[in-house]
């Protein structure tokens, strides 16, 4: 990454006030991006990362690391290098490491919201370490519990047949985890999280939903997927609309997707990546759910959440309007991902997001 400027995208990469969902809105241009995130797994010898890791731990030190099992719990993600971890108790722990020169600004707020899960009774993991980026060639990492279980992703390739009972299972626990409250809105303030703090950095629900909303339409508008006039009619859309006026937030994981999620086949044993966690409304949530997948998959979904979660009145509007807020999030990330990342998964999900896109058009008649 010697070719980047490196200080100017520090500068605001760890900065959330304008940003709804991290991986789309962050300050790196999509070029930047791929340099940075495509060739991270690269970035640390297994000696080095052993090392660097056991400055930041207490007695119980690392033994030895492996790459995760992708066989077994999920993908290698995104924006972290992940590996699994053994220390000299014998413990388990996922070792999660943000490429090297880089600045991380959720690994607190991401350690704090999976405690509060976990004390609440879901199966979420509890932190051992965080270190933040200090310069140079350093990186941050976080240290974790690792929890029991297959993702269920891997899971449904192998059992298919078990899709119907774990979308039941999903929505159930999804309902739960929305049971635990928050203060205020949108992606939480990571500096006071060091102190267990989770407090979302905007005042109301309204602004945390608008915000990057200008951005992502203008990404979509020159990619001619939106025309100027359906812009106007999404802003004045989401303009003081009274379906994003509400008091209280609750906990939202924003990324509740098959592949974070780890089974046994019967429940859900294991809430992974907490890192695009935001305080926000409940169906922003199941919003954010449905867009990772084909339309017809929700109700299934549903028909778990309503076993636990009673069903508001404005729910289907409130989840159209959304939903619609996602997918233009969504589609920004997956077009100026696939700009560095020109595969056929990027290109499947372009028009998963097309469909869904069109879908919400149609409702909202623009």
């Amino acid at each position: 990454m010697a070719n980047l400027d490196m200080e100017k995208i520090n500068a605001g990469i760890a900065d959330r006030s304008d940003v709804f969902y991290w991986q789309t809105d962050r300050a790196v241009e999509p070029a930047d991006a791929g340099h940075i995130w495509a060739d991270r797994h690269r970035y640390f010898t297994d000696g080095d990362l052993v090392e660097t890791v056991n400055t930041a731990l207490g007695e119980d030190k690392l033994t030895s690391i492996e790459p995760l099992d992708l066989d077994a719990q999920t993908n290698l993600g995104n924006v972290n290098s992940v590996r699994t971890g053994l220390l000299t108790s014998g413990k388990e722990v996922i070792v999660r490491c943000h490429p090297k020169g880089v600045r991380n600004g959720y690994f607190h707020a991401e350690a704090t919201a999976a405690h509060k899960a976990k004390e609440a009774g879901l199966p979420s993991f509890d932190t051992l370490a965080v270190h933040d980026y200090e310069g140079g060639n350093d990186f941050a990492f976080h240290v974790l519990e690792k929890l029991s279980g297959t993702a269920i992703k891997k899971w449904l390739e192998a059992h298919p047949d078990d899709e119907a009972v774990l979308l039941t299972q999903i929505g159930k626990m999804m309902a739960r985890l929305h049971q635990v409250k928050v203060d205020g809105f949108g992606p939480f303030d990571n500096e006071r999280a060091k102190s267990g703090e989770l407090v979302g950095l905007h005042n109301t629900f309204g602004q945390a939903v608008r915000a990057g909303l200008p951005f992502n339409l203008d990404v979509l508008n020159k990619e001619n997927i939106l025309t100027t006039e359906q812009i106007a009619a999404i802003t004045k859309l989401f303009d003081d609309n009274p379906l994003l006026t509400i008091q209280q937030a609750v906990l939202v994981h924003n990324d509740f997707a098959d592949w974070n999620l780890l089974t046994d086949g019967n429940d859900v044993t294991g809430i992974l990546d907490w890192d695009e966690c935001v305080a926000g409304d409940a169906v922003s949530d199941i919003a954010c759910w449905s867009t990772f997948f084909e339309p017809e998959r929700l109700q299934g979904f549903l028909d778990g959440y309503w076993q636990v979660a009673e069903k508001p009145a404005d729910f289907d509007d409130k989840f159209e309007l959304l939903r619609l807020r996602y997918v233009l999030s969504k589609m920004t990330l997956r077009i100026r991902r696939y700009s560095w990342e020109p595969s056929d998964f990027m290109k499947d999900k372009i028009e998963t997001g097309k469909t869904h896109l069109a879908q919400s058009m149609e409702y909202f008649k623009i």
